[in-house]
């Protein structure tokens, strides 16, 4: 293989990794967002009626410790690491309250689908979306969802007066991302 093949080769796979999705203003609800061949965004509305199911009781942890990985149920791979991007603000009632367990749902909804390469799983509750970005074919996984979430509010700890700061968990060893933002947010 000629190294100029190579090098496109590379430059596409980069580009695919670092493109970054403009999130529309949606109504409460699941979507997978994708990007055509155009580069225009398409948006499948996946939300299922659950207001008929029991919600699990799952342990969330809103406020901050001294040690970010107390509580580490996962083991991620080398690499991973949180980030505070920086950006909007949203309010805190509307994941904590709403968006966390709505993603769950959604999540464990999806069991072992693995969505495509560049979409963008999300949950839409008030004004704070929680995502998932698939760098590569991936599936969502509810224990990864509970351990990003913790790991990135200990490091993303801005709150005031009911809004919390965004913030995401970088897996590039497993070409995805997990995340939480304002709607209207870029992300991924």
């Amino acid at each position: 293989m000629k190294l100029s093949s190579v090098l496109a080769l590379s430059a596409a796979f980069s580009s695919a990794l670092s493109q970054t999705i403009q999130l529309p203003e949606l109504a409460d609800g699941t979507y997978l967002i994708s990007i055509d061949g155009d580069g225009k965004q398409i948006l499948t509305d996946m939300t299922v009626n659950t207001t008929d199911t029991t919600p699990v009781a799952i342990p969330k942890r809103e406020t901050t410790s001294i040690n970010s990985r107390i509580n580490k149920r996962f083991n991620w791979p080398s690499g991973t690491y949180p980030w505070c991007p920086g950006g909007d603000w949203f309010l805190q009632s509307d994941f904590y309250d709403h968006g966390w367990d709505a993603f769950y749902g959604a999540c464990a909804a999806n069991g072992d689908y693995k969505f495509p390469r560049g979409s963008v799983f999300v949950q839409y509750q008030g004004n704070s979306v929680s995502y998932m970005c698939a760098y590569t074919t991936n599936p969502c996984s509810v224990d990864e969802w509970i351990d990003a979430v913790n790991w990135v509010s200990s490091n993303c700890a801005g709150r005031s007066n009911g809004w919390m700061e965004p913030g995401y968990l970088n897996i590039p060893g497993w070409n995805k991302r997990y995340g939480y933002a304002k709607s209207g947010s870029s992300i991924c």
